[in-house]
C-alpha cells in the first residue's frame, strides 16, 4: 500500500466516532470510516475460518501472546489511513465531517469542503455478497474527485488476548486485474476473489504503484455527481450451499417500549443479523463474537444474541428462523459427537481455541430451551428431517447433559477456566452453577416432549439452588455473601467479574428473590472498592481481571441489578453513562476509560449491546426471564 492509500490522519476516526460503522446482510460485512472510506468487506470461509478485503498491516507473528501487541493491531483496523478504498476532495473542512445510521440502518456521511458537499449513504444488496455505497457530489464546476483503491484479501488474523491455539501462519498474495470500470482482486490459496466496480458518469480505472487503481473525475456545469460503488466477494461454496433470503432488522413501531434503550437495542439487532448471523448452507447459520477482531463462536456470546433475536421479534418467523439455523450450525457442523465444545469455534464450526469451559456447555442447551418456549415449536434438529423433531433433540441433550463436568461436591460443574476464558483459581465458579441451574429449570417443562424424564431435570433443579447456596456462603465485606469459585471444600475465592452475567440475573431467572440478602451483599461486594474487578473513576462500574477498564458487560450488570431492587436513581445513573458511550450505531466495546468513557478495547463485540437489548425488549414468554426498561 502506497501514500496515497494513508491520506487521513494517523490513529484518529474521523466525525467524532468512537468506532467504524458497520453494515453487512448475513452474507458479507464490512466496516466504513467517519470519512466513508472502505476499512474492509469480509465473508465466513469453509476452509480459512473468515477472509477479507483491507489494507491493514500483517499482525505480527511474532507478537503472539503479547496483549500489548494485539491491541496496537486492533486499533490499526479502525483508522481511515488503513482504508482500501476512499473518495479524495480537495480542501475538505475535517471537522465538519457528520456520520451516523439512518432510519432503516444504513451508514451515511456528510462531507464538506471549499466549493463543494458530498452526501454519502451505504446499504447491503438482499440476498447477495455485497455492499453499495453512493456518493452525491454537489460542487462548483472543476472539483476534482479521485476514487483510490489499494487493498488485498487475506484471511482474518484472529489475534486474541489469551492465545490458545493460534492458526497456523498463511502465506496470501493478491492480484489486481483492472477493467474499465471493475477492479478484480483474487487470492488463489484462499480461492476467493473481490470486486469493486463502479459506476459514473465519467473516469476509467487506471494503475497506480504497486497494484493501487485510481478513478479520477472532475464536477461539469451539470447537476450533482453521482458515484456508485459496489464490493462484492466470491468465496467458495459451503458444503450443500443454498442461500436463502436474509431478514432485514424488525421495524421498531409504537408498540415498542421508548427509552434510552431502544438505540442500543436496535443497533444490536441490526448488528447481529447483518455482521455476525452469517448463512454458513444447509440451512445453518453461525453466529460470531464480531466480524473484524475474533470471528470465531463462543456459545457464550452467540447465546445472547439468539437471545436477543427472540427478544426483539418472537412473531417474526424470518428472524426466529435464524435462530433455528444457529441450533442446527451449533448442535451439527457446531460440535463433535461425543466431545465438549471448546472455548471457541471457526465458521465452519471446527474447534479453534481447545479449551473447555463448564458454562459454555450449558448455553446451547438454553437457548435450544428458549427457542421452544418462545416459539412454541422445536427447530427442524441438524442432518436428519426424517426423525421426530423432540425426540432429535431429546437424544443430543441428553448426550451433552451425562457428560456435563460434574463434581463429587452435590454435582457441582467444574472447569478449567472461568467465563473470562482465564485459568479458575477453584474449580467451581458461582455463575457457572446458577446458569446449570436455569438450564435445568429451562428444560424440565419439556422433559416428556423430549423423552428425558430419567434425567430428572425437575429434581436437578430444586436440588441445586440449596447446593450451591452451602458451597458458595462465605463471609464477606457486608456480610454473608456468595464467592465467587470455590474447592468445596471450605475455600473461596472473593471476586466478581464483568463476564459472570448469571449472578447479577439471579433473581430475574427465578434463582433467589429480589430481597435475598446474600444476593444483595454479593452485589454491593461486585460494585465496591473491595472487589479486585471494581474499577474507580467519574465512569467507574465493573470490569475484568482479563481487560483493563469500565466493562459495559458490567454496567449490563449494573443495570439489571439496579432494575431487580426498583432503584431508578441507580438505574437512571447507568442508562446515562452507557448511552453516552454509545456509538452511533448503538454498538458498545468491551471497555472504556474510567476518567473520559474513550473507548479502550475491542471496538467490534456484539455481546455487550446484546445484552442491554435483552433489558430493553424484556425476555418473552416467562416472567422470571428478563425486564423491560
Amino acid at each position: 500500500m502506497n501514500g496515497r492509500t494513508q491520506a487521513a490522519a494517523a490513529g484518529a476516526l474521523s466525525a467524532d466516532l468512537p468506532k467504524p460503522l458497520d453494515l453487512g446482510n448475513g452474507l458479507v460485512a464490512g466496516s466504513f470510516g467517519g470519512d466513508g472510506s472502505w476499512l474492509s468487506l469480509g465473508a465466513p470461509h469453509p476452509v480459512h475460518g473468515f477472509v477479507e478485503l483491507l489494507a491493514a498491516p500483517h499482525f505480527d507473528e511474532e507478537r503472539r501472546g503479547n496483549p500489548a501487541a494485539v491491541r496496537r493491531y486492533r486499533e490499526q483496523l479502525t483508522q481511515e489511513r488503513f482504508a482500501f478504498l476512499r473518495l479524495d476532495l480537495p480542501d475538505e473542512q475535517v471537522t465538519e465531517r457528520r456520520a451516523g445510521v439512518d432510519g432503516d440502518g444504513r451508514p451515511v456521511w456528510r462531507r464538506t469542503g471549499r466549493g463543494w458537499t458530498c452526501s454519502v449513504t451505504a446499504w447491503a444488496l438482499p440476498n447477495q455478497a455485497a455492499l453499495v455505497q453512493r456518493y452525491v457530489l454537489d460542487a462548483a464546476p472543476g472539483v476534482r474527485a479521485v476514487l483510490r483503491f489499494g487493498g488485498r484479501l487475506d484471511r482474518g488474523a484472529l489475534a486474541e488476548i489469551t492465545e490458545v491455539n493460534p492458526p497456523a501462519p498463511l502465506a496470501v498474495d493478491s492480484h489486481v486485474e483492472m477493467s474499465t470500470n471493475e477492479l478484480t482482486v483474487t487470492a488463489p490459496v484462499l480461492a476467493t476473489s473481490a470486486h469493486v466496480a463502479v459506476h459514473a458518469t465519467a473516469g476509467r480505472w487506471t494503475p497506480e504503484a504497486g497494484g493501487d487503481a485510481q478513478w479520477t473525475m472532475s464536477t461539469g456545469d451539470g447537476g450533482p455527481l453521482e458515484i456508485t460503488v459496489t464490493v462484492s466477494l466470491a468465496t467458495p461454496r459451503w458444503p450443500g450451499d443454498g442461500h436463502r433470503p436474509t431478514p432485514a432488522a424488525p421495524r421498531m413501531t409504537q408498540t415498542d417500549p421508548p427509552g434510552p434503550l431502544e438505540h442500543i437495542a436496535v443497533g444490536a439487532v441490526r448488528y447481529v443479523l447483518g455482521c455476525t448471523a452469517f448463512d454458513v448452507g444447509e440451512g445453518e447459520r453461525t453466529i460470531l463474537t464480531d466480524h473484524r477482531l475474533l470471528p470465531l463462536s463462543w456459545t457464550r456470546d452467540a447465546y445472547y444474541q439468539a437471545l436477543l433475536l427472540l427478544c426483539a421479534a418472537p412473531d417474526d418467523q424470518g428472524i426466529t428462523d435464524v435462530v433455528a439455523a444457529h441450533l442446527r450450525w451449533l448442535w451439527g457442523r457446531g460440535r463433535t459427537p461425543g466431545a465438549p465444545w471448546m472455548r471457541s469455534h471457526l465458521p465452519d464450526g471446527r474447534p479453534k481455541d481447545l479449551a473447555v469451559q463448564a458454562d459454555q456447555q450449558l448455553y446451547p442447551l438454553l437457548e435450544l430451551a428458549d427457542y421452544r418456549r418462545v416459539t412454541g415449536r422445536w427447530p427442524a434438529p441438524p442432518g436428519d428431517g426424517g426423525a421426530h423433531a423432540a425426540k432429535r433433540w431429546g437424544a443430543l441433550i441428553a448426550e451433552v447433559w451425562r457428560d456435563l463436568p460434574r463434581d463429587g461436591h452435590d454435582g457441582l460443574l467444574a472447569g478449567a477456566e472461568n467465563p473470562a476464558d482465564d485459568p479458575s483459581e477453584l474449580p467451581f465458579t458461582l455463575s457457572t452453577q446458577i446458569l446449570y441451574w436455569h438450564t435445568a429449570s429451562q428444560l424440565a417443562p419439556f422433559s416428556a416432549e423430549l423423552g428425558l424424564d430419567a434425567l430428572r431435570l425437575a429434581q436437578i433443579a430444586q436440588d441445586l439452588p440449596g447446593a450451591i447456596v452451602r458451597a458458595f456462603t462465605c463471609e464477606g465485606p457486608f456480610g454473608p455473601q456468595w464467592a465467587y469459585e470455590t474447592d468445596g471444600n471450605g475455600r473461596h475465592r472473593l471476586y466478581h467479574d464483568a463476564n459472570d452475567l448469571p449472578t447479577a440475573f439471579a433473581p430475574a431467572w427465578g434463582f433467589c428473590s429480589s430481597d435475598d440478602e446474600q444476593w444483595a451483599a454479593t452485589m454491593r461486594f461486585a460494585f465496591s472498592p473491595h472487589n479486585a474487578g471494581h474499577v474507580a473513576g467519574p465512569y467507574g462500574g465493573l470490569g475484568s481481571a482479563h481487560t483493563p477498564g469500565t466493562w459495559t458487560l458490567g454496567d449490563a450488570q449494573e443495570l439489571a441489578v439496579a432494575l431487580t431492587t426498583a432503584d431508578t436513581t441507580r438505574a437512571e445513573a447507568v442508562l446515562k453513562r452507557v448511552c453516552l458511550v454509545a456509538g452511533a450505531d448503538g454498538l458498545l466495546p468491551e471497555t472504556y476509560d474510567a476518567d473520559s468513557a474513550r473507548w479502550l478495547a475491542r471496538h467490534w463485540f456484539a455481546w455487550p449491546a446484546a445484552v442491554f437489548g435483552i433489558l430493553h425488549f424484556g425476555i418473552t414468554g416467562d416472567e422470571h426471564n428478563g425486564w423491560r426498561v
